[in-house]
């Protein structure tokens, strides 16, 4: 029997995922918002016209106001797991602010103070976050609220309901025995209409539950602005999990380092077969331990946005010196600005250039046009106006057996001699394919040679005698036969 081995090391531990509700922190700031506008409520007529309230009832009816708004962000931060009590919870907290707003109002004026009563609108659109129906929930408890504080507060109101409902000698009873022992009214003497009061009702209640509706219809703009804000979030780690990707599968070394602390947050996997890091993990790691640059001064300067955006540097890999153009653009990856650094190696062209400008004799590439494409330094010498891009006819004007003198011919491979300014040249002409095209470069070097030299070995060649355009316009050859 086979046996199967445990191994709690190859296991992968997945955390558990975080419940988070965005609508309870939007509850949490109306109800914060509540209360600055019931500090403003107090505050304006207090200081204003000297408006007797009771500041200790009202303070500590702020301070349990406070206490509920820290309970909304303690619910509202992520956890585990999200059952319904957290949901009752958070409708047993807003309606137990709606009670206490009411019993602050009924010690700061009461029907005295009906600016107060724009506090309730808030709590009644905030509670959207909830639900669809919390709105009208919370305005309907609002009302119920209002109305007992006002038939508490107001004795007319009391006979006036107790004469409509014909038989109501209790409700007198019920809260003239608690009336009678608060104090007198912030305005001693004053007594509003009854018709006055039961408008006022009025108009609270239809307010209020006209706030509801529109808290609906704020509540559909708001799951619809957060279905577009989680799609759009969606998409953007989509984009940045395939930028990632991009850059771990690019061809060269690459890697993003932070331009403050030069830690290395993201590399290609060629960085770390270049770098020659036998760890895969180069995350974290000090750039300048890792790719041991000549200067790195210059390196600095580059992901600090400093100076150029490239520079053709020295970097010591192992036990070799690589000559390597390195490339730096700053980007933004997770929020975060990073420098994305690329890592060409030239060594071998750097080596070939200077092997091919050391040389004695002078070199052009031309192309199937006729534009010079590459040149070596001892043809400046040669050709004083040479340029990339420039027509090789106007270095050299003649035609030899009817082509063009960097040509090769119908062998693919031609030399001829030729006197430029006096001195003679063997010019070697060879053709060298593109892959995939019909067109071909020609690789032309003038070797410089002696008079007798040439003569001993004019023979299988074409000899003949140019002059440069610089000399005369245009220049004719001589064409002699060997």
């Amino acid at each position: 029997m086979r046996q199967v081995s445990s191994d709690s090391a190859s296991t992968q531990s997945i955390p558990r995922p975080l419940w988070q509700n965005p609508r309870v922190h939007l509850l949490d700031d109306v109800w914060l918002l509540t209360i600055l506008a019931m500090l403003a409520a107090i505050g304006i007529p207090w200081l204003s016209i000297g408006f007797d309230i009771q500041i200790g009832i009202a303070s500590w009816g702020l301070l349990a106001l406070g206490a509920i708004h820290v309970a909304f962000t303690l619910l509202a931060s992520p956890t585990p797991s999200a059952g319904p009590w957290r949901e009752h919870a958070l409708t047993l907290l807003d309606a137990t602010g709606i009670v206490l707003i009411g019993v602050v109002w009924a010690h700061v004026g009461a029907l005295q103070n009906p600016l107060f009563l724009i506090v309730f609108v808030l709590p009644v659109i905030g509670s959207i976050f909830l639900s669809r129906w919390h709105p009208f929930l919370i305005a309907a408890l609002s009302v119920l609220v209002v109305v007992s504080v006002a038939l508490y507060r107001s004795p007319e109101l009391r006979s006036f309901v107790s004469t409509l409902l014909g038989s109501g000698a209790w409700l007198v009873d019920l809260f003239d025995s608690q009336a009678s022992s608060e104090p007198q009214a912030s305005f001693s003497g004053f007594y509003a209409p009854t018709g006055y009061l039961v408008m006022l009702l009025e108009v609270f209640g239809v307010v209020l539950f006209a706030c509801a509706v529109g808290a609906e219809y704020v509540g559909t703009i708001f799951e619809r602005l957060l279905a577009n804000s989680v799609l759009a979030r969606s998409e953007s780690e989509k984009s940045q999990e395939l930028w990632a990707t991009l850059i771990e599968r690019l061809p060269l070394p690459a890697l993003l380092v932070d331009p403050d602390s030069k830690r290395i947050v993201g590399r290609s996997d060629a960085a770390v077969a270049y770098l020659q890091s036998g760890d895969a993990s180069l995350e974290g790691a000090y750039l300048f331990d890792v790719a041991r640059f000549t200067f790195p001064d210059l390196i600095e300067e580059l992901i600090a946005g400093a100076s150029a955006s490239d520079s053709l540097t020295a970097m010591h890999v192992a036990d070799e010196v690589r000559l390597t153009r390195v490339r730096v653009m700053q980007v933004v990856h997770k929020k975060r600005r990073l420098a994305f650094l690329t890592v060409e190696d030239v060594t071998e062209a750097f080596c070939l250039r200077a092997a091919w400008d050391s040389s004695e004799y002078a070199a052009l590439v031309v192309d199937a046009t006729g534009h010079i494409r590459a040149f070596n330094r001892p043809a400046t010498t040669l050709f004083s106006d040479v340029e990339v891009g420039i027509g090789a006819d106007k270095l050299l004007s003649q035609l030899v057996a009817g082509l063009p003198w960097w040509e090769s011919g119908l062998n693919r491979r031609r030399k001829m001699h030729i006197e430029i300014d006096g001195r003679i040249y063997e010019v070697t002409s060879s053709e060298v394919a593109l892959p995939g095209e019909t067109q071909r470069l020609y690789s032309v070097s003038l070797l410089p040679v002696a008079r007798a030299d040439a003569t001993d070995g004019s023979r299988g060649t074409t000899r003949m005698i140019a002059q440069t355009p610089n000399a005369s316009p245009k220049g004719t050859g001589t064409r002699r036969d060997p």
